[in-house]
């Protein structure tokens, strides 16, 4: 733990001196307001003195940490950056907003490039407009749900799909208008199961959505790549170190996908990737072969076998166990490769041109040390409502429901005719491509499977068995896989990372603008709906993720440049005597270089020791301090600094660096902020 208190300030600046004195103290401008007997903040139309005794900024030298707690959080609660209010809902203090609100410039101006234009939207949105899309239900229990004093219902919005379109839809656009893009940033509300790590998993946060309406599928796949471009911009300005991955759509929907992942031992997300054609997916989306094959391991033991023979004829047999050991390790893989594992799914669709929901179901095979991947067989379905794993005994209850409805109506009907389960409920069968095919390792324990389960037999041509899809990949990729990526080719190993998921971008289609109404006028003067798009970006978990990568507890924050809360910080040794001097150095050098305006904070303090001042001004993460000693003729510079690499993160701080005689202080700034 740092005590900012009882540090000794020995070493911290360096007794090498510039004399710089006379400079600041020959032309200060005049303000046009002043309160300085106070120390409040100075204004002219060319600078703002910012005093450090008038920022609330409550560092908490003995918050420890908590269960459940990273170490970014405890920084962020200790720095006076954040207070926890209940459960996944924190305030953001002064030094954090100031953060964020340069996080949002960078965003605004990199929307701003791809044409993007801002706005606000409500966040209580009512249930219809949410039934519409049929996201009332199948949103679940993270959807926020309230009632007014009439006994309507609202949700607080965990998205905006649904008002945006509506917005669109409701005025009259000519084809000339496309194609759109609106975005607005603000807060979003998530009833988490778990909220945790301060601001990384919050039940509300603040968050960037952009929506984007094109008259084709072609135009709105190049609004997607311009967007994307524009995410891949955001995260280099922040220097952060991440991975742009293939993703699943979730219940936002769309048949394209990707998530923006900062690359972090705390990441919550399991990301794949190859080290040679630098392939990245989330576990969702990730493709590889199992490393070994039956040809491969029927191959090695064949070897192994002659091996043996040959020792055998040379009348030696000391290493025949150790090559025994080996031959039944392979035969364990082989057998792995013929023991399979059933597991089933409920499919629930909702056609695009239907209010009626159809129920289906999905039986997956796979070796039985193989993870299915549930997300692998939605390509198979159209119009996904919602997709929900099955044991086998909530398999036979559901089976049991759906029966008992089937009797009834027949009674009702009067109907002679009874149908069968399989007959009501579609069922699909998927074959993991490396599960060994044959009458053995198949059919027979898949028909003694399915026979506890569909309480029938079933023969070769079964339309179950015929309604098949094999071959295709329906495991979870694992560490050692093999690429499968076409430059690859099976010649390289997939490992894995963690991952904090920062931005997550979608391509609808036209799932929202077909049942909202948002159309545009086709060649034949038809109606066609829009081609959409979705893009969002956490602004608070930017801020905790930028924390969490570059801070440690031992040094402080450590900001990029471009979101530092202010820039540089002015500590008079000698307060008093020195003070004035303070404001003169900050003047001077927001008057010759305008982006420091409003950056700078003069350390003025009367109760705070020297050593304090110093240390707190570091640990803050202001990323140049200066140190006036009007004894010494002398201001100091002290400076911090990050190192990124692509996957590894190195914090160096150095020692105070200061201008030699030869050099100009106010140069050294413009070369830094020009």
């Amino acid at each position: 733990m740092i005590s900012l208190i009882k540090k000794s300030n020995k070493n911290l600046i360096s007794n090498t001196s510039l004399n710089l004195i006379n400079r600041f103290t020959t032309t200060t401008p005049t303000p046009t307001t002043s309160t300085s007997n106070n120390n409040e903040i100075i204004k002219s139309n060319k600078f703002i003195n910012i005093f450090r005794s008038n920022l609330f900024i409550p560092f908490q030298n003995d918050q420890k940490i908590g269960s459940d707690m990273l170490e970014s959080q405890l920084l962020m609660q200790k720095g006076g950056l954040i207070r926890r209010l209940s459960a996944g809902t924190y305030s953001t203090l002064p030094l954090a907003q100031k953060v964020m609100e340069n996080i949002i410039k960078i965003i605004d101006e990199e929307m701003e490039k791809v044409g993007g234009q801002k706005m606000s939207m409500p966040k209580m949105l009512p249930r219809e407009l949410w039934e519409k899309t049929g996201r009332w239900d199948s949103a679940g229990d993270d959807l926020i749900k309230l009632k007014d004093r009439k006994g309507e219902e609202y949700c607080l919005a965990p998205t905006h799909e649904e008002v945006i379109t509506t917005i669109v839809a409701n005025e009259s656009l000519s084809n000339s208008s496309f194609p759109i893009k609106l975005y607005q940033i603000g807060e979003k509300y998530r009833d988490e199961v778990r909220p945790r790590f301060g601001l990384l998993r919050g039940r509300e946060f603040t968050m960037k959505d952009m929506y984007s309406f094109d008259t084709s599928k072609e135009a709105a796949e190049i609004t997607y790549y311009q967007v994307k471009q524009a995410y891949h911009n955001i995260l280099e300005r922040l220097e952060l170190p991440y991975a742009c991955v293939e993703a699943d759509s979730g219940n936002i929907g769309g048949n394209m996908s990707h998530e923006f992942q900062v690359l972090a031992n705390v990441g919550e997300d399991s990301l794949i990737y190859c080290k040679n054609c630098n392939y990245h997916a989330n576990i969702e989306k990730a493709k590889g072969l199992p490393s070994t094959n039956i040809k491969n391991l029927k191959k090695q033991k064949s070897i192994l076998n002659k091996q043996i023979n040959q020792e055998i004829n040379n009348n030696n047999t000391n290493d025949n166990q150790e090559i025994n050991i080996k031959i039944k390790e392979i035969e364990n893989e082989i057998k792995n490769f013929k023991n399979i594992k059933l597991s089933i799914m409920k499919i629930t669709t909702l056609p695009s041109n239907s209010d009626k929901e159809i129920e289906e179901i999905a039986l997956i095979i796979n070796k039985l040390n193989d993870n299915f991947n549930q997300y692998s067989i939605k390509p198979n379905y159209n119009d996904i409502k919602q997709t929900q794993v099955l044991s086998p005994e909530e398999y036979k209850k559901y089976r049991s429901i759906i029966m008992k409805g089937i009797e009834s109506k027949n009674v009702d009907n009067n109907s002679d005719k009874l149908l069968s389960f399989e007959e009501i409920i579609k069922h699909k069968l998927f074959i993991d491509g490396s599960v060994e095919f044959d009458e053995e390792s198949i059919y027979k324990p898949l028909k003694s499977l399915l026979k506890k389960l569909l309480k029938r037999d079933l023969s070769r041509k079964d339309d179950l068995i015929l309604s098949m899809n094999r071959g295709q990949n329906f495991r979870e990729a694992i560490k050692g896989d093999l690429c499968v990526q076409p430059v690859c080719d099976g010649k390289s190993l997939l490992d894995t990372k963690r991952g904090i998921e920062v931005g997550h971008i979608f391509y609808l289609g036209t799932k929202y603008s077909s049942k909202l109404g948002a159309y545009y006028t086709g060649a034949a003067q038809q109606r066609i709906p829009l081609e959409m798009g979705c893009f969002g970006i956490g602004v608070s978990r930017l801020l905790a993720t930028i924390v969490e990568t570059f801070s440690k507890e031992e040094t402080g924050f450590i900001w990029p440049q471009q979101v530092a809360p202010y820039q540089i910080i002015i500590v008079p040794k000698h307060l008093k005597s020195q003070l004035s001097l303070a404001e003169s150095v900050s003047e001077q050098l927001q008057t010759e270089i305008p982006y420091l305006k409003s950056r700078i904070i003069i350390e003025d303090r009367s109760k705070a020791h020297f050593a304090q001042k110093v240390l707190e001004s570091k640990f803050m993460g202001i990323p140049y301090f200066l140190v006036i000693d009007n004894n010494n003729k002398s201001i100091e510079l002290g400076e911090s600094s990050t190192k990124v690499n692509s996957f590894k993160i190195e914090y160096k701080s150095e020692t105070p660096t200061l201008i030699q005689n030869q050099f100009d202080l106010i140069n050294y700034f413009k070369n830094k902020f020009n």
